[in-house]
C-alpha cells in the first residue's frame, strides 16, 4: 500500500527563499550556493506531508559544501565526465534522500545508478530536440519516474503516478498565467508552487512499519495470579444496581 505525498508550501515561501538565496549567493560570489541549496531542500521537504504529518530534512549547508567540493574536484579531474555521465547527479540524489526523514523517523534511500540517470537525461535532450520540444513533457515525466522509483523506503521502492499529459497541462497553465501577469506569476513563485505540487503529489510512498519490534506482552501481577487480588469483573457492579449496606456472606 502506498500513500501520496502532499505539498503544502505557499508562494511566499518560494519567493522569499529564492530572493534570499539569490542575494546571498551574489554577495558571496557564489560561496553561499551550497547553503542556499540545503536551505531550499529544507523548505521543500518541511512543506511536504505524509499521512498528514510533515517530513524533515537534516542536511546542512556545510555538508552540501563538501558534496559540491567533491563533485567539483572529480569533475575537474575527469574533464567534466563525472558530471556529464551522471555520477554527480546520483551523488546529490543520494545525499538528499539520506537526509529526508519521514514522520516515522525512517530515511529514504536512493539506489539508482549513474549510467541509468545519464541515459534518461540523454534521451530527454535527444528526443526533445528531434521533436522540437514536444517530447520534453513526457521525457521529464519519465525522468521523474526514474528518480522516484529508484528511491526506496525500507527496501521498498516509491512510485510515481504523474503522466506526460498532466505535466503538459501544468506547464501550459504556468506559461499562460505568467504571460497574463507580465511575468509576476513566475517571479512571485506561483509557477514553482504549481510545479512542485505536481511533482510531489504524484509521488507515492509505501506505508512504513510503525514499529520493527512487536509490542511486549504485559503479564498480570504475580499477586493476581496467586489469587491475592480479586478478579476485576467480580469487582465491577452494573450501573444502577442497588446493594444492601451489608455484603452477603459467602458461607450461605
Amino acid at each position: 500500500m502506498h500513500i501520496n505525498l502532499d505539498f503544502r508550501g505557499r508562494w511566499v515561501d518560494i519567493f522569499l527563499n529564492l530572493l534570499l538565496i539569490g542575494i546571498l549567493s551574489t554577495i558571496t560570489l557564489g560561496l553561499y550556493a551550497p547553503w542556499g541549496y540545503a536551505r531550499w531542500k529544507r523548505m521543500v521537504v518541511s512543506n511536504t506531508y505524509f499521512d498528514n504529518r510533515p517530513l524533515q530534512f537534516d542536511g546542512s549547508g556545510g555538508q552540501a559544501f563538501v558534496e559540491f567540493l567533491i563533485i567539483g574536484a572529480l569533475s575537474l579531474i575527469t574533464l567534466g565526465l563525472y558530471a556529464i555521465l551522471g555520477f554527480a547527479g546520483v551523488r546529490l540524489l543520494r545525499w538528499e534522500s539520506a537526509h529526508t526523514i519521514l514522520p516515522t523517523g525512517q530515511r529514504l534511500e536512493y539506489r539508482g545508478s549513474a549510467i541509468d540517470l545519464f541515459f534518461e537525461n540523454f534521451m530527454l535532450v535527444l528526443i526533445s530536440s528531434l521533436t522540437l520540444g514536444i517530447y520534453f513533457f513526457w521525457g521529464y515525466t519519465r525522468l521523474r519516474r526514474h528518480i522516484v522509483t529508484n528511491t526506496a523506503l525500507d527496501g521498498e521502492p516509491l512510485a510515481f503516478s504523474g503522466t506526460g499529459v498532466q505535466f503538459l497541462v501544468v506547464s501550459l497553465l504556468n506559461a499562460v498565467l505568467t504571460a497574463i501577469t507580465l511575468g509576476f506569476y513566475a517571479i512571485l513563485g506561483f509557477a514553482t508552487i504549481r510545479q512542485l505540487r505536481w511533482d510531489i503529489n504524484s509521488t507515492l510512498v509505501p506505508v512504513p512499519a510503525r514499529s520493527h519490534a512487536p509490542m511486549p506482552v504485559i503479564s498480570p501481577p504475580i499477586s493476581a495470579l496467586a489469587g491475592g487480588i480479586p478478579d476485576m469483573e467480580q469487582r465491577v457492579r452494573p450501573v444502577g444496581q442497588v446493594y444492601s449496606s451489608a455484603e452477603p456472606s459467602d458461607d450461605r
